[in-house]
């Protein structure tokens, strides 16, 4: 069987678990496996931007043998018009089914719809696994024992937008998301043109939106603006959309967001970390965080893009300096800070020597509705997210984060449930361009049936009040 009538079976096939269970059945096909990693590894790199046209001649290679062949281009023994001169050969040598494929390698998007981390669940450890250092949850504990340890911390802006990794090799840029997926933007773009003049390495950073006026776009806004141009550019999940499709999709983009390239040239990256391309795939950087700042500020030409940043940061000697400082961001509407240690080395997990300053608040609303779980995945079938409002209906959001047990509960009960008091817990109140107000990062603790009255717009911003109050007590 042709590994192109797979792929074929694969993207036919709708829902994440329904593809994966079509995986399975072919998880021992080495010849497979052997092209989901070459598409999906990030230490396998071609550096061929497009595909060269090509006639089909006769089938002189099989897969196995082209396999083989592209491998002296990635290896970097045949490079520029030389690699691609072999590359056409090889494809025109091919079954155009195999063709097909090693296309696919080439652009390392199988159009299937499977990612990484669904490859992963059915053929364990088969695509190396994005590394991602995260900061440890709020402890006053381990904040002030970084300030027993060292004379000073770095507390930098938490940054708030569509987190991506940066890898840079010789010039070729490519977004990934936390799971290891491509972020899709214009490489046009003057954000790609000057990431693309960045040494070789790997950035840890976050996408956001500026206004037409300089200043930050609100977070649910961005977000929302950034994930419609991560869709189009890649044609959708399984980027095999239709030119008629993508150009509705540009139309109801134009009506709700303005001009696509418009949109697109406001795309900011925001850097607060950086390691190199060997360190990357082993998971582990022994630089420490200092050095690896200083590298950013002399080493890269960061200071001249208009398009990429250093996150804000600023340096303070005590806990209570860390503190005044997360209370000036929360001021600003902003989620909070991370403490960093000076020293900190980089590492996958969430390390002692990162410490997330954020805001935390419970407040209860109202049921007004239920949203199903993603469609093929296994809550597609119960309610997955509550819809809540305030007393006063000024304030409006969606929470999700439930157990299974919960979420079987509310499906069973939504009707009754419509017009309950639910408690939630999120990272304090926002505000959209349109006057709008949200939480920030909801969740569900409880239902509350012990209770019949919820809070206000008004009664929740004074809860967020007394919470920052109280954490700049903290002392």
């Amino acid at each position: 069987m042709r590994i192109k009538s797979i792929f074929d079976e694969i993207s036919s096939t709708a829902g994440d678990n329904a593809k994966m269970n079509v995986l399975r059945k072919y998880k021992d096909n080495e010849l497979l496996k052997e092209v989901l990693y070459q598409i999906k590894s990030k230490r396998v790199k071609f550096f061929i931007k497009q595909i060269p046209d090509y006639t089909h001649f006769e089938t002189k290679y099989s897969l196995e043998d082209a396999l083989n062949e592209i491998k002296l281009i990635s290896n970097r023994k045949l490079t520029g018009f030389a690699a691609i001169s072999h590359l056409k050969e090889v494809l025109e040598l091919l079954h155009p089914d195999d063709a097909y494929i090693i296309e696919r390698i080439i652009d390392k998007d199988p159009k299937n719809g499977l990612g990484s981390t669904y490859i992963n669940k059915v053929i364990p450890n088969l695509i190396e696994k994005t590394p991602y250092q995260g900061a440890k949850p709020y402890s006053e504990k381990l904040a002030r024992d970084i300030f027993k340890k060292y004379e000073y911390a770095y507390s930098d802006v938490k940054m708030d937008g569509r987190y991506a990794n940066a890898i840079i090799q010789k010039g070729e840029v490519e977004l990934e998301s936390r799971q290891g997926e491509r972020t899709h933007i214009p490489i046009e773009s003057l954000l790609f043109e000057e990431l693309s003049k960045f040494p070789d390495g790997v950035l840890n950073g976050e996408l956001t939106m500026i206004n037409e006026d300089g200043s930050p776009m609100d977070r649910y806004t961005s977000n929302g603006i950034i994930a419609s141009i991560v869709d189009i550019q890649g044609r959708g999940k399984k980027n095999d959309r239709s030119d008629e499709d993508t150009a509705k999709k540009l139309v109801a983009f134009h009506k709700k967001h303005g001009n696509f390239f418009d949109a697109v040239s406001n795309l900011r990256y925001t850097v607060w970390d950086s390691i190199t391309l060997d360190d990357y795939f082993n998971k582990k950087s022994d630089i420490e965080y200092k050095d690896r700042l200083d590298y950013l500020y002399k080493r890269t030409p960061v200071l001249t893009c208009t398009r990429v940043a250093i996150v804000e940061r600023k340096k303070v000697y005590s806990f209570e300096e860390a503190m005044v400082h997360f209370q000036e961001i929360l001021k600003r509407g902003l989620e909070g800070t991370i403490l960093k240690a000076p020293t900190a080395t980089w590492k996958d997990g969430k390390p002692t020597w990162a410490i997330k300053m954020k805001l935390e608040m419970n407040i209860d609303l109202k049921v007004i509705g239920f949203k199903y779980g993603k469609v093929g995945s296994k809550n597609e079938h119960v309610y997955s997210t509550i819809l809540l409002e305030s007393s006063c209906g000024l304030l409006r959001t969606d929470a999700s984060g439930m157990k299974e047990v919960m979420m079987k509960d509310v499906t069973e009960r939504a009707d009754e449930l419509i017009g309950t008091i639910v408690e939630i817990r999120c990272c304090g109140l926002s505000q959209n361009s349109k006057g709008e107000h949200s939480t920030m990062h909801p969740s569900v603790v409880e239902l509350r049936d012990d209770k019949d009255t919820c809070d206000s717009l008004k009664s929740a911003q004074e809860i967020e009040a007394m919470a920052i109050g109280l954490t700049q007590k903290i002392s």
